[in-house]
């Protein structure tokens, strides 16, 4: 017989210690897979929504690491961006998160300068764009359209503004699909911060090199006294909620990797205690030591293994279902990478080794002669 048929058979022996301690294996790799997949996927939607608009560089306050960049005069930034070299367009942008109506949950809601850029990338599914930056219009988008239920000509209620719903729209970007646009103008006539934006997005005309657009960051720093100018990438992850939502994450392996190996350790440990006189009988036929240690760690392993291959199914079918709240829709976007989850599959291995270490030795250290005298 094969030492993984004797360590199945072994595990197959007591089902329901078996089947407990991978229900908890696969929790704790759940919850792992799920909380990281959505700080991955958060990060990665704001990413995706920055490079379809085609910005360059984002400038913004020093200190703006909320959930959304704090508001701030756009006039006399803008001027002086404008004069600096390469510099193509500079479009203010001002977003919130407001509810729409009772039964609805919070949008996005984005203000974006009438005829500029940012509007290139979306593709038009009824209705117009808007046909000045004072028409009291929203355009929605398509996965917000669905939550919303509206359709084009339908009204909604902003703020205590009521405007006309002008067309319904689509994005290469999820979290845009899930949300308002209207121009720079009513947003900020609807949020009460005229002259405001969160932040201003240069294009560039396409011929600074790395090094001019250093230059111009440093020149941004220097000359714009408060202000900063990054990259999209650097703005998301400076962000409070992809940060407070890694960190969770962080927490969560760490929790569970604890966890997961204290449940193997004592699993493993229970076994051996009430299998010593088998041990003995292995020890007193030749066994060796060394196969005795295999055989544990062999059947913590597999415990582990099999923990982790459900603790993935079910953080992916978690992470799905969350997707498709109502109140999670349009905002999220999970990721799976290949190496992520093989990665986390190599998490359960090492729990499952770690797990098992320390019964394996005590079991390999047993004496043929005590072990045969158990009771």
């Amino acid at each position: 017989m094969r030492l993984i048929d004797f360590a199945l058979g072994n595990l197959a022996r007591r089902p329901a210690r078996t089947a407990l301690t991978v229900a908890a294996i696969a929790l704790g790799i759940a919850a792992v897979v799920a909380l990281t997949s959505i700080a991955w996927g958060f990060e990665a939607s704001w990413q995706k929504a920055n490079d379809a608009r085609g910005t360059d560089l984002i400038v913004t306050r020093m200190a703006s690491e909320n959930s959304l960049p704090s508001a701030f005069a756009a006039l006399e930034p803008g001027k002086t961006l404008l004069g600096y070299p390469h510099v193509h367009q500079v479009v203010g942008l001002l977003s919130e998160m407001l509810s729409v109506n009772s039964k609805a949950p919070p949008m996005f809601v984005f203000g974006w300068e009438y005829n500029s850029y940012l509007w290139d990338h979306l593709k038009l599914l009824e209705g117009h764009w808007p046909a000045s930056d004072t028409e009291p219009v929203v355009l929605v988008g398509s996965v917000a359209a669905a939550l919303l239920h509206k359709r084009t000509g339908d009204t909604l209620e902003l703020e205590g503004h009521t405007l006309r719903v002008a067309g319904v729209f689509e994005s290469a970007a999820l979290v845009e699909n899930g949300a308002l646009l209207l121009t720079l103008t009513q947003a900020q006539l609807i949020t009460d911060k005229p002259g405001k934006v969160n932040v201003l997005n240069i294009k560039l005309d396409g011929k600074a090199s790395d090094s001019e657009i250093e230059e111009l960051r440093t020149r941004v720093a220097t000359s714009m006294p408060g202000f900063v100018a990054i990259t999209s990438g650097e703005l998301v992850s400076s962000n409070a909620i992809v940060r407070v939502s890694k960190a969770m994450s962080d927490a969560t392996i760490l929790i569970a990797s604890l966890v997961g190996a204290l449940v193997v350790f004592n699993t493993m440990l229970m076994s051996i205690s009430e299998r010593t006189r088998e041990i003995g009988v292995l020890l007193a036929l030749g066994w060796q030591r060394r196969t005795i240690m295999q055989l544990v760690c062999g059947e913590s392993t597999i415990l582990a293994l099999a923990g982790g291959m459900i603790g993935i199914l079910l953080g992916i079918a978690m992470t799905v279902g969350l997707e498709h709240l109502d109140l999670m829709r349009g905002k999220i976007e999970a990721v799976f990478s290949v190496q992520f989850l093989l990665a986390v599959l190599g998490l359960s291995l090492f729990l499952g080794i770690a797990g098992g270490l320390y019964p394996a030795i005590k079991a390999a250290a047993l004496l043929p002669s005590r072990a045969l005298r158990h009771e």
